[in-house]
């Protein structure tokens, strides 16, 4: 599979100004006095939480620990996931007129390194300069200091259409895009698991699906759970944020590559009744736990993960 390097300048040689989804890894690290680590942006005119752009083949732990090294000096290592954030409300254009909706992974981070560079710039959570809305949230849900990851920060949005990928398809052609998503985590009443039979490649999976422009990923997920399978379900936890790997890398059988970040929800069922989607899926099937038929490697993570019963969010 090809790797595009620096992907977000190639990214942008190919699709211009256009509102693209980008990933980010960002880290609050606090100081014994519980004072957090900001830095300035000076294009933008706030300051904010430091951080990295995900590259493709990239985790996002991976990711965090570059981008905090690079823009600190600081080695460090997450201690959990605070949060994902990705409403629209965080919308964001660059002073040079490139537009994204931004996907940010926040993480709680430990000092591992030599310390403290003696340049640092610290503030307390409740004497904060000028910060974005997205950074506020994040350092809102950090002090709260319980297990489970935030996700529904920012309004929820709305779909505009299912045209994001193709549209960059159409300047990309089949070179490698780095894909967000989610999967969903629906069981019955039996504690059985919700899974469909894909017809593109003949192989079960949990419903699972693209974000588009304009939606949070919760919402996302609970649109690609009903348009695949009929139940109509609320997001209730984040399980798990993924990326990197081998199992999170696929290419299409038209050679459309990409580099799949997938966020695990755990679902619960509002109303519906099963059907198949006639043009994706071809089984809609609840299985008990200990008896799932084979399932693609990303899709077998996402089956354990959710068994597992974990508060705090897994991550890689």
């Amino acid at each position: 599979m090809s790797t595009p390097s620096n992907y977000i300048p190639w990214l942008r040689s190919r699709v211009g100004h256009q509102k693209v989804i980008l990933v980010r890894a960002c880290g609050i690290v606090a100081d014994e006095q519980g004072r957090m680590l900001l830095q300035r942006y000076p294009d933008f005119g706030w300051w904010g939480l430091p951080g990295g752009y995900l590259e493709p083949g990239e985790r996002l732990s991976t990711c965090l620990v570059r981008g905090l090294r690079r823009e600190t000096g600081l080695v460090i290592e997450p201690a959990r996931l605070v949060g994902l954030y990705t409403s629209p409300d965080f919308d964001l254009t660059y002073p040079n007129g490139d537009q994204a909706q931004q996907f940010i992974a926040c993480f709680a981070c430990r000092v591992t390194g030599e310390g403290w560079p003696p340049d640092a710039t610290c503030f307390s959570p409740t004497a904060l300069p000028g910060v974005p809305v997205w950074c506020r949230a994040m350092i809102g849900d950090y002090a709260a200091n319980v297990p489970a990851a935030s996700f529904r920060r920012g309004s929820p949005g709305s779909l505009a259409s299912h045209e994001h990928i193709l549209q960059l398809r159409r300047h990309v052609g089949h070179e490698l895009l780095i894909m967000v998503g989610g999967a969903g985590l629906v069981h019955d009443e039996a504690g059985r698991m919700l899974l469909i039979h894909r017809s593109n490649d003949g192989e079960w999976g949990l419903p699972a699906g693209a974000m588009e422009l304009g939606e949070r990923v919760d919402r996302a997920v609970e649109r690609e759970v009903g348009e695949e399978t009929g139940l109509v379900v609320k997001a209730e936890r984040l399980v798990g944020l993924y990326a990197g790997g081998p199992e999170f890398s696929h290419t299409y059988p038209n050679g459309d590559q990409v580099e799949i970040v997938t966020a695990l929800f755990d679902c619960q069922v509002v109303s519906g009744a099963l059907r198949t989607d006639d043009n994706e899926v071809s089984e809609v099937r609840f299985f008990p736990p200990d008896r799932l038929p084979p399932l693609p490697k990303r899709h077998h993570i996402f089956a354990r993960d959710g068994l597992a019963g974990q508060e705090a969010a897994f991550f890689r």
